[in-house]
């Protein structure tokens, strides 16, 4: 999940540990974090369950883009909920279920921590370094701003988070887990729809990006990378989607006021930036999701997404 500097679109900012635990039996998927009912058997991964998901967020997400170049406002409520259209539809519909969603909380402590707690040091250090060598300067009024932003932001970039996650964290990583797909390559999938998912939105919106979109979408790519590792561990090792919830969440309620021009003057935005495609903020994420990454690698397995085996 990114936010665009004019405060007024949909935001969306936007992790990883391979998953090593018991194999399920064959031709059924564990669900993530919970056990199903006695008598009662998990819903079967299918691949093209998968790729009608894939398939169907890129097209709503194509026909939100076409609403907004076309003025109309009910577009970017499409493209914002896309991901968890597509969820809800195949888990409801599509014989998927809800067994995996991780829609419960649970979890280790500590890893709640690390979905809060990143975002703000990593913008505070952007614009920390921005302000030592005279790039960044806030404005007169800046605590009453930004106080004001995060009050007139925090649900609906929540919500924008909640309705994000429920697709990427809530429905593609478990689905591609228990199709067997090791965390590595299943990060990177789902950075790359997650990704390209935002490609007609930003098209759409002329003021988007101050950047060259030659320039901007390799950054932006290298930064949703990052931020699926990042948030899929975070999945992985609490079997919910609650903490990618609060990280995107988090990072979309900051932004907004971080990027309001009333708040805080950037003189040098490709660096500085409190958004993902920022150089300062892009090298932190790397380094969190890097971090993230190592720590989940050397803990005890605990509850990992479960695979299938066929």
């Amino acid at each position: 999940m990114t936010t665009r500097a004019a405060p007024t679109t949909p935001a969306a900012l936007m992790g990883t540990a391979a998953p090593t635990g018991t194999a399920a039996p064959t031709g059924t998927a564990a669900p993530t974090g919970t056990a199903p009912p006695t008598g009662t058997a998990p819903p079967v991964a299918s691949w093209r369950n998968v790729v009608v998901y894939v398939a169907g967020v890129l097209l709503l997400a194509g026909a939100g883009g076409a609403l907004i170049a076309g003025g109309n406002d009910a577009g970017g409520l499409l493209f914002i909920l896309s991901p968890l259209l597509m969820a809800a539809g195949l888990r409801w519909f599509g014989g998927d279920g809800w067994r995996d969603a991780g829609l419960r909380l649970r979890g280790p402590a500590r890893w709640y921590v690390l979905a809060a707690l990143p975002y703000p040091l990593i913008f505070g250090a952007a614009l920390g370094l921005g302000i030592a060598t005279g790039s960044v300067e806030l404005q007169e009024g800046f605590v009453g701003t930004f106080a004001l932003g995060l009050a007139t932001q925090a649900v609906p970039r929540l919500v924008f988070a909640f309705s994000e996650e429920l697709g990427w964290r809530g429905y593609l990583e478990p689905r591609l887990a228990a199709l067997g797909v090791r965390a590595t390559r299943r990060h990177l999938l789902v950075a790359a729809v997650w990704g390209v998912w935002h490609v007609p939105y930003v098209l759409a919106l002329d003021g988007y990006t101050d950047l060259p979109r030659a320039l901007f979408f390799p950054l932006f790519l290298l930064a949703v990378v990052a931020m699926a590792f990042w948030f899929g561990v975070l999945r992985e090792r609490t079997g919910s989607v609650w903490p990618a919830v609060l990280a995107h969440g988090v990072g979309n309620v900051l932004a907004y006021p971080l990027l309001d021009p009333n708040a805080v003057r950037i003189d040098q935005g490709l660096v500085f930036a409190a958004r993902p495609e920022g150089l300062v903020v892009l090298a932190l994420l790397a380094v969190t999701a890097a971090a993230v990454w190592r720590l989940a690698h050397g803990a005890p397995r605990g509850r990992a997404l479960p695979r299938r085996t066929r």
